[in-house]
């Protein structure tokens, strides 16, 4: 913890020794005071007083004195520790005293300051004298360590010693077999080896140079090494001679004469080296160049082909190197924005002319190309981006030089990297949509956008602010890059003058900031300002007419922006936009689902009430329904002779009404009972439920002379004594409804999707299409015309059944034409292809 590491360090420990110091004297002086105004005796309070005083005393002396004691710093809270343990013991010795039943302090004000204060002073002394042991220890620990560093390391010594002298013997041995194994190599080399003292002579040679000039060891020995060469190059020796002398190393090239006169081109390359006791010499080997010397007459001929395309190489250079990289031909016109041109370049080697770092890759390639391999490769330099395409150049299938094609393509790789930026800021957009497809969490969504603008922008900070309009007022309500504790907490104005965000708002599209502090635009926000913001795009989550909120991304930089990037944090704008307005119709929709349910609840209570009043009231109408047809049949038989001829029509009214009125109760019955008599579902056999309808229709179907057809019906899941009813119905006003004609009537089923459709199809007389709405609806049956009547309810059950199999009914006709009554029925799920 924080507070406690404060507290019990070295410097707050002496602080709180002495501030228990001060508390005991003042606490002295404050009762003596006391003591004194209610007429105590001086004496006692003098004595009360030093017994309380004396210690805190000896507290604050010895807070100063515990640095000069020897004592370790890091133990000062140790001594602290004793002193409040002495002040805790012997507080909590008082407070069981106080609380025996036969025991208490006579004077708390007296006994306890007297009794605490020498119990941290004694608390200070054993602290002292345990921390003084404590120092002790360590430094004992310390002189011990460093003892046994030293001894470990006096052994190391001796050790390496003697390893060194082991060593010494082995290098004096191999030393003299390294001597003739040296002698047998330079011998068997083919270069020319030689050793020449500053004047010229020569000291030692191997094979090859007897072999070379044709001279044998006694002549060579009495020659210098620029009697050998031709006389039009003997100064150029005897300067190199010179110079290896004076610098420690030359080079140089020379024709080396033999004893037949031949003039053989060679070079070479010395060094000082240093003998015990001796002047120093000069070593080196000299190699033959005849067959270089001919490559560079053919690359000369080769540079007049390629100087012409050479000279006006566009946004780049040509160039020749040889066998040694040393650059024979160099043009172009790519050197316009470097700091070097062709002539610098020109008869200097690429290890000459160039820094570490680009001969690094530069040399690589070009000792490919020597060998035969064409490469390319890509290089920076000074603050441009070069392609190089290098192709070895050959002669009677020898390498001789290599040609090197240089192009400036750094515009193209800015092109290029704008492009993978621009990608890279589609791919975040694209994952962004696709992770707010997938997650509810407007919180991580903006989490996970933050972090991923800030990223790709390779900016600081980034930010969600969420708009208040009532506050007038943007909550930071998700963010990267920020001081911790202000995401979910800080708030900036919505409405301030000249403040990023209230702009940002007032403007109807991003506002891109390359410096706050030169922009007349903006002065603030504290938030902006507080994290030293400099530059940053802002934009408006949502319309801009109706925003959300604020989607922000900064730098402590100046920086420019592009296009892209305002694209790309208006892109991340719209995809946060679209969740929280799919968030807000989510739940705009639960909370419709939940009115829904609840208004289903209300339905359902009121369809049973209104079953309940529908059977009540059918049933409570079938007794005095009952009863006037009864008397009406009764008065037929007794007063029928006695009755006139309109007195017999109106009584056969009398009891046709009521015949049609117990039907219609018989029917409102049936529709009542639909949900609530119904049985459970299971798998029914259409073609046997059509049969058994049929049976119950025979009397209707002889008297009619109807003729029924069926095809193939299949199984469904439902109610079969409800499906009977469907088709006793449909059947019944099938044959009602024929007209003249006999009635011929077809059933058919088809599947459509998951659904089996039933189909009932007669030649009556046609339903007009105004009418089949409404023949569905209950009492609103088929129009009783031209004697044709009904209760109309028959269709009403039958779509509520079909309702109740979660189908649908409906009707296609024209009048005179045949008429077509389709349902749909659930399949049964075992038989998903039946």
């Amino acid at each position: 913890m924080p507070f406690r590491n404060r507290f019990l360090s070295p410097g707050s420990a002496r602080v709180g020794i002495v501030a228990l110091g001060v508390l005991y004297v003042a606490l002295a002086v404050g009762r003596a005071f006391v003591r004194l105004s209610q007429g105590t005796a001086l004496g006692n309070v003098l004595i009360v007083t030093l017994l309380i005083a004396g210690p805190g005393l000896v507290l604050v002396y010895g807070s100063y004195w515990v640095s000069g004691a020897g004592i370790d710093d890091e133990f000062y809270p140790d001594i602290l520790r004793w002193c409040l343990l002495g002040f805790g013991t012997m507080g909590a010795l008082l407070v069981l005293f106080h609380l025996r039943p036969d025991g208490s302090v006579d004077d708390p004000g007296t006994g306890v300051p007297i009794l605490t204060a020498l119990s941290t002073a004694a608390g200070f002394g054993v602290g002292s004298y345990d921390v003084r042991a404590k120092t002790r220890r360590r430094e004992l620990r310390q002189r011990n360590r460093e003892l046994e560093d030293t001894q470990a390391e006096l052994e190391e010594t001796v050790h390496r010693l003697a390893e060194t002298n082991t060593r010494l013997e082995e290098s004096n041995t191999r030393l003299e077999h390294y001597r003739q194994y040296t002698d047998e190599v330079l011998d068997a080399i083919h270069d020319v080896f030689y050793v020449i003292a500053a004047d010229g002579s020569l000291k030692r040679w191997n094979e090859s140079l007897s072999d070379v000039t044709g001279y044998a060891d006694a002549a060579l020995s009495s020659m210098t090494f620029a009697g050998l060469v031709a006389d039009d190059d003997r100064e150029t020796v005897t300067n190199g001679i010179m110079e290896g002398v004076e610098t420690g190393r030359t080079q140089f090239e020379a024709e080396l004469c033999t004893s037949d006169g031949t003039r053989v081109p060679y070079e070479f390359a010395a060094s000082t080296l240093e003998v015990r006791d001796e002047e120093p010499v000069l070593a080196g080997i000299g190699r033959d160049i005849s067959e270089r010397k001919a490559r560079e007459r053919a690359l000369e001929e080769s540079e007049q082909r390629y100087r012409t395309l050479a000279e006006n190489f566009p946004n780049g250079a040509v160039v020749l190197l040889d066998d040694d990289l040393r650059h024979t031909l160099v043009e172009g016109q790519g050197f316009e924005k470097l700091d070097f041109d062709a002539d610098d370049l020109r008869g200097e080697r690429v290890r000459d002319v160039y820094p570490p770092e680009i001969r690094e890759q530069m040399e690589p390639n070009y000792r490919a190309a020597l060998d035969g391999e064409s490469n390319s490769f890509e290089l920076p330099l000074q603050g441009r981006t070069f392609e190089f395409r290098v192709l070895p150049l050959t002669t009677d299938d020898e390498v001789f030089g290599i040609l090197a094609m240089s192009q400036d393509i750094t515009e193209r790789k800015q092109r290029e990297r704008a492009l993978e930026q621009r990608a890279r800021q589609q791919r975040v957009v694209a994952d962004l949509g696709q992770f707010a497809l997938e997650t509810d969490d407007l919180d991580e969504l903006m989490r996970e956008a933050t972090r991923n603008v800030a990223d790709v922008l390779d900016n600081e900070y980034c930010k969600v602010l969420d708009l208040d309009e009532e506050e007038e007022e943007l909550l930071l309500r998700q963010g990267v890059g920020w001081r911790d504790g202000l995401v979910g907490e800080a708030s900036v104005s919505a409405v301030e003058a000249e403040s990023q965000a209230a702009v940002t708002l007032a403007n109807d599209g991003p506002i891109v900031v390359e410096d706050i502090e030169t922009d007349p635009r903006l002065s603030g926000p504290e938030l902006l300002t507080s994290h030293d913001v400099h530059s940053g795009i802002s934009t408006v989550i949502g319309p801009f007419d109706e925003p959300w909120g604020i989607l922000g991304t900064h730098d402590t930089e100046r920086r420019t922006f592009t296009d892209e990037d305002v694209t790309f944090v208006q892109s991340v704008a719209n995809v946060l936009a679209e969740a929280i307005e799919r968030q807000q119709y989510r739940e705009e929709l639960e909370e419709l689902v939940v009115d829904l349910e609840k208004s289903n609840e209300r339905l359902a209570e009121s369809n049973e009430r209104l079953e309940q009043f529908a059977y009540a009231a059918s049933h409570d109408l079938q007794e005095p329904l009952r009863m006037v047809s009864t008397y009406l049949q009764l008065i037929e038989r007794r007063y029928a002779d006695e009755l006139d001829e309109d007195g017999v029509e109106f009584l056969e009214f009398a009891v046709d009404g009521a015949e049609r009125m117990r039907s219609m109760i018989d029917g409102l019955l049936q529709y009542s009972r639909v949900e609530t008599q119904g049985d459970e579902f299971e798998p029914v056999d259409l073609e046997g439920v059509l049969a058994d309808a049929r049976d119950d229709l025979r009397m209707a179907i002889e008297e009619s002379d109807a003729e029924i057809t069926a095809a193939s019906l299949p199984r469904v899941e439902g109610d079969e004594g409800q499906l009977r009813q469907v088709f006793e119905n449909l059947l019944s006003n099938a044959i009602r409804y024929s007209g003249a004609e006999s009635p011929r009537i077809h059933v058919a089923a088809e599947r459509n999707g998951t659904d089996w459709i039933v189909s009932v199809t007669d030649e009556g007389i046609g339903i007009d299409p105004a009418d089949q709405e409404r023949i569905f609806e209950i009492f609103e049956g088929l129009p009783a015309a031209d004697g044709y009547a009904g209760t109309g309810i028959g269709l009403a059950v039958c779509e509520r059944i079909v309702e109740r199999h979660d189908g649908e009914i409906w009707v296609d006709s024209q009048p005179g034409d045949e008429t077509t009554f389709s349902f749909t029925l659930p399949p049964v799920d075992a038989d998903g292809d039946d």
